[in-house]
């Protein structure tokens, strides 16, 4: 076995293209993220272990940066799965509580209904999302780590919480070398979804997925980060510039955004505007997005909201 980082590249059915998931030596042979959970992705993994010379029984514990399917869903095709290592946070998305994915699905039937998104658009998502768990898997996590602690097996690795893509969205930094496994954290040609998602676990409130985003790249750009190893696309060694960059690319849209609201307007309405082109393919995306920046501008004041009729109105501030 090498003592050397290795990156594999699994294809996955979704629109994001490959995704990345990578080995870790240590005192534990460590798995950062798997590949959705298709035949194609498990071949793949399969054999890109044999070139390294390692076999899915070489590996001694798991970590997830968060719980979409492209990342967790592989680990259904483990015989016998190692040790899953996760945040507290995770366990609910991770482990598929019943209880909370029936929270879940009521709370986009009613966040879509609020949002002024049509019955048919919004059908088509529950569609989608009913899909998705298809290529997903359930984890229940063995142990728990915690944020700024040293993970067990890694010597000098430690989790650092990374939400906004997700509410359970963590990273791996390794404060040496400067390395960050960083999942869907910051990806180098397009900016990560902050998605919305339902409140947390014993919360009424929905989290602001975009202002939870930007936090996390705060947090991260005060760290000695050299190299961030993504869970899609090209490693990233321009780190403090691209987080720099993703925040103007947000305050510009949300400006957009801003200049877009007549007298007073749906997030779907804006939605249309805001992606002509996409938001009949992909509602729930384009909604999420704009959501977010609405969020950001109601946070600074820019904006209020008013409901009418159980549907959520947004004008410009005075």
């Amino acid at each position: 076995m090498k003592e050397k980082m290795m990156a594999i590249e699994l294809p996955t059915p979704f629109p994001v293209g490959n995704v990345n998931v990578y080995l870790i030596p240590g005192e534990k042979l460590t798995l950062v993220d798997c590949g959705p959970k298709t035949p194609e992705a498990w071949s793949v993994f399969q054999e890109k272990l044999r070139d390294w010379g390692v076999t899915v029984n070489d590996i001694e514990q798991i970590i997830f940066t968060h719980y979409h399917p492209d990342h967790v869903g592989l680990y259904a095709c483990f015989a016998s799965p190692p040790p899953v290592l996760a945040s507290k946070e995770q366990i609910p998305y991770l482990s598929q509580d019943p209880e909370y994915f029936l929270h879940r699905n009521q709370f986009y039937e009613s966040f879509y209904s609020k949002s002024g998104m049509p019955a048919e658009a919004s059908q088509l998502e529950e569609y989608k999302l009913q899909r998705y768990l298809g290529y997903s898997a359930v984890v229940h996590p063995d142990k728990m780590i915690s944020e700024g602690k040293e993970i067990p097996g890694l010597p000098g690795w430690m989790m650092i919480k990374t939400p906004g893509h997700s509410p359970d969205h963590l990273s791996l930094f390794h404060q040496e070398s400067g390395m960050m496994v960083g999942g869907d954290f910051l990806l180098q040609r397009v900016s990560s979804n902050a998605l919305i998602e339902p409140p947390e676990p014993g919360e009424t409130r929905r989290p602001r997925p975009l202002l939870q985003y930007r936090e996390s790249l705060r947090k991260a750009a005060v760290l000695p980060v050299k190299r961030i190893l993504p869970g899609h696309g090209d490693d990233i060694t321009n780190c403090r510039e691209l987080i720099q960059e993703r925040l103007e690319e947000q305050n510009n849209r949300a400006e957009v955004l801003r200049s877009m609201l007549a007298e007073k307007m749906t997030a779907y309405e804006l939605s249309r505007q805001l992606f002509p082109r996409v938001y009949k393919k992909e509602p729930g995306l384009t909604l999420s997005e704009t959501v977010g920046h609405l969020d950001l501008l109601e946070a600074e004041g820019k904006v209020r909201i008013e409901q009418i009729q159980d549907v959520l109105y947004y004008r410009k501030a005075e």
